[in-house]
């Protein structure tokens, strides 16, 4: 009988008490997700783990643990000071190794170190192309998988009344001051006070998106972000008013999204917040919100596993 198929998502080990936003996301919750779906023959867990806490003469130890044949996704910020001399007793034991870089700078990715990667934005998943293009190593597998929405939001839905709200980090957005009292802010830092602000995105109908263009130099070197908070709305049955520079907004929602603003041109801003309001409940809504059911449709716990098991495949079917 063949074995069953390990794969294990090395996700950052924190300090205490303290919650890692894309470490629980990418790895415990992920596991959680994708588990159920799978069939009998892979099995997906997660494994706190930190390279820089590692030193790579204790990986022999760390990586008996590790199923003859694994496959390993080493999370985010997990790969910070990780080096071959750390992989090579996984290597040794037939383990291919990818990486998901969520939103890591292209630049910071020590490429030689993966057997493949995982990207969660289309975004990324092209500028992981190229960067691997340019190194002549076409032959790399990168595959998407798109970032989940916090799972904890099952059985919360949007208001059936017009409210707008931002939810994360105040300085991540651009609220306009004629809008400052239009849109409420749901200051998140952690992870950790994520279940403290869920009752409150009952009160929202329209989530705020608004935020500046990406930075951090050119293609191959800056930060890509998956649409997270796209699909926030979506799981709770939202719209969205974002502008068009947002990573993967266009190749997601489409060019004729309703409520795309541009903060190149700021009033837009709140021309796009008005028109949003008066529109609420109508076809355009409707509509908008069919776009939203399509985003959703991504990142149900069947898709994520339908993708994860796509990937271990590509990834074990490469010659070592």
């Amino acid at each position: 009988m063949k074995a069953r198929q390990s794969v294990l998502l090395l996700r950052r080990m924190g300090k205490p008490f303290r919650h890692l936003g894309s470490a629980v996301m990418r790895g415990d919750q992920l596991a959680a997700l994708v588990s159920p779906h799978l069939d009998h023959a892979m099995t997906v867990r997660a494994v706190p783990f930190h390279a820089k806490l590692m030193p790579p003469v204790a990986m022999s130890a760390f990586a008996r643990r590790v199923p003859l044949g694994a496959v390993v996704i080493v999370v985010k910020s997990a790969a910070k000071g990780l080096t071959a001399d750390h992989l090579a007793p996984l290597r040794a034991r037939g383990v291919r190794i990818g990486y998901d870089s969520i939103d890591t700078a292209i630049g910071e990715i020590d490429f030689d170190l993966y057997d493949f990667h995982i990207a969660a934005s289309v975004g990324g998943k092209a500028a992981l192309e190229a960067a691997l293009a340019t190194r002549g190593r076409t032959d790399v597998p990168v595959e998407l998988l798109h970032h989940h929405h916090d799972p904890r939001l099952a059985g919360h839905r949007a208001a059936e009344t017009f409210a707008c709200g931002y939810v994360g980090e105040r300085k991540n957005a651009m609220i306009p001051q004629a809008l400052a009292s239009e849109v409420e802010v749901i200051e998140v830092n952690y992870a950790r006070e994520f279940a403290r602000i869920l009752p409150r995105l009952d009160r929202l109908s329209l989530h705020y998106a608004v935020r500046p263009a990406p930075t951090g130099g050119d293609r191959q070197n800056r930060v890509y972000k998956p649409f997270t908070k796209g699909f926030t709305a979506a799981a709770l049955g939202a719209n969205i008013l974002v502008n068009r520079e947002v990573d993967d907004v266009l190749a997601l929602l489409g060019e004729d999204y309703p409520y795309l603003v541009s903060i190149t041109a700021p009033d837009t801003i709140i021309e796009g917040f008005e028109h949003a309001r008066a529109t609420f409940g109508g076809p355009v809504w409707t509509d908008a919100l069919d776009r939203m059911r399509a985003l959703n449709a991504l990142v149900q716990p069947a898709a994520l596993a339908a993708r994860m098991s796509e990937i271990v495949e590509i990834a074990t079917s490469r010659p070592r």
